[in-house]
């Protein structure tokens, strides 16, 4: 009688486990099947890291609809449904682009002088663009330099419109003209005078001069 019924609590037993196994496969497999929540951690750590591949490695948006990158992404993990491209272009990059505006205004509110780079160039597609790079030494002794913009500056290049555009760039970002030590530029006569409308100390660029040594005019 013992025997018999402990034999019995045994398979009743094992029959219990099994079914709790069955649907804990069950469960685990809605779970593999079922779409990560837009607001869940995990969705926006693989959306973040996306923003920052786009961003950093400055690859097209158009990147987010090959098939080969959403297939590689699908792999990583199924449960992750990837954005449109619209998505990263109107919300995910403008964000990351204002978070770290935000830091770098903060880091170059309180530093007291500073000196400058600054360039006029054209993209592939004959657009233009005005560059302004600043450079500053913190409190301990270690030397930074920022990029804070690439500006499309559709304008004539004129001394008087890019004297404008360069304090209005430096405004933009808090940096007032009495901290700014010099300014480094080419030797482009629309430059020289944008420089001396601004009363700003420049510097020659020695890459520039080099240039204009070695290569024939």
């Amino acid at each position: 009688m013992n025997i018999k019924s402990s034999s019995s609590m045994s398979a009743g037993n094992a029959g219990t486990a099994r079914q709790t196994t069955n649907q804990m496969s069950i469960r685990e497999a809605f779970a593999r099947g079922t779409a990560y929540d837009k607001k869940s951690k995990r969705w926006n750590e693989i959306t973040n890291a996306i923003t920052i591949h786009l961003a950093k490695d400055m690859v097209p948006l158009s990147t987010v609809e090959k098939d080969g990158f959403r297939e590689m992404i699908k792999t990583l993990d199924s449960r992750y449904v990837l954005p449109s491209r619209r998505y990263f272009s109107q919300t995910a990059i403008p964000a990351l682009y204002l978070k770290h505006r935000t830091k770098l205004e903060a880091d170059v509110a309180t530093i007291p002088h500073f000196s400058a780079t600054t360039d006029l160039w054209s993209s592939r597609s004959m657009e233009p663009y005005l560059s302004l790079t600043v450079r500053f030494i913190s409190d301990d002794w270690v030397l930074h330099s920022r990029c804070l913009q690439t500006s499309f500056f559709p304008d004539d290049h004129i001394g008087e419109l890019l004297s404008a555009g360069l304090q209005e760039a430096l405004d933009s970002w808090g940096l007032s003209e009495q901290r700014l030590v010099a300014i480094t530029t080419d030797s482009g006569a629309n430059i020289l005078k944008a420089i001396q409308l601004n009363n700003w100390i420049r510097l020659q660029c020695f890459g520039h001069r080099l240039h204009l040594a070695i290569v024939p005019q």
